[in-house]
């Protein structure tokens, strides 16, 4: 296979969907996430370029779970095939190549614009709730790029919280405060009700979806507006 190594992703034949939905109805109950993880891992997949996989993709006539986010996404698709119990998906996690060209403008723009959104947070120090920064969040040998709110100005750069906490980051907790220095921000937002200022990341990710996706996508994020 030719091409160039980063354009690469993995698919999995037989999709992910089947193998979970076959293993699910031979236990008979619910699979719980070391389960989840643990098919997901034993699964076989095949490195395709992104193109080859589109195609493959509506070949099938629908879209696989996405490994990286394999938990949400099989609790999404069970709700849809309505099986019971209902189980909570946890947060769910947007999954983009970092070392991109695209991803690394996104970071830039997010650090040129810092000036704007120091000036949207409160003069006294106190916390803005809507006021989010993003960063790199390591628990253990597990990272991910995590988003933290009620974010104030600490020194040159931030003290927030965190509101969503992934299966694999056991050692976090909801509610626990960061301090994220100006060099580590990778991204920052404000959601002025519907209004979204800064969250490049964000915008890059929304850039990538169909139409359809990008209205749900809004929807989940609870933005109306982009400034």
């Amino acid at each position: 296979m030719s091409g160039d190594s980063n354009n690469l992703v993995p698919y999995f034949i037989p999709s992910l969907s089947a193998i979970l939905v076959n293993a699910e109805d031979k236990k008979g109950s619910p699979l719980n996430y070391e389960e989840a993880i643990a098919i997901r891992d034993e699964a076989s997949c095949m490195m395709m370029e992104v193109d080859d996989a589109k195609k493959m993709d509506e070949s099938r006539g629908y879209l696989d779970l996405d490994p990286e986010n394999i938990w949400y996404e099989w609790q999404m698709l069970r709700r849809d095939l309505e099986r019971k119990p209902d189980l909570d998906p946890g947060p769910s996690f947007a999954q983009m190549n970092s070392k991109s060209a695209e991803y690394q403008k996104a970071i830039s723009l997010a650090h040129e614009t810092l000036p704007k959104f120091r000036a949207m947070l409160p003069e006294d120090g106190t916390p803005r709730f809507e006021a989010m920064v993003k960063l790199k969040l390591k628990d253990g040998e597990n990272s991910a790029f995590m988003w933290l709110a009620n974010t104030r100005v600490h020194g040159e750069g931030f003290v927030a919280e965190i509101f969503e906490v992934p299966e694999f980051f056991p050692n976090v907790e909801i509610g626990q405060r960061f301090t994220v220095s100006a060099d580590d921000l990778v991204d920052w937002m404000v959601n002025e009700e519907g209004l979204l200022h800064g969250g490049f990341s964000l915008r890059l990710h929304r850039s990538t979806l169909s139409e359809a996706e990008k209205k749900s996508f809004d929807q989940h994020v609870g933005v109306t507006n982009y400034a």
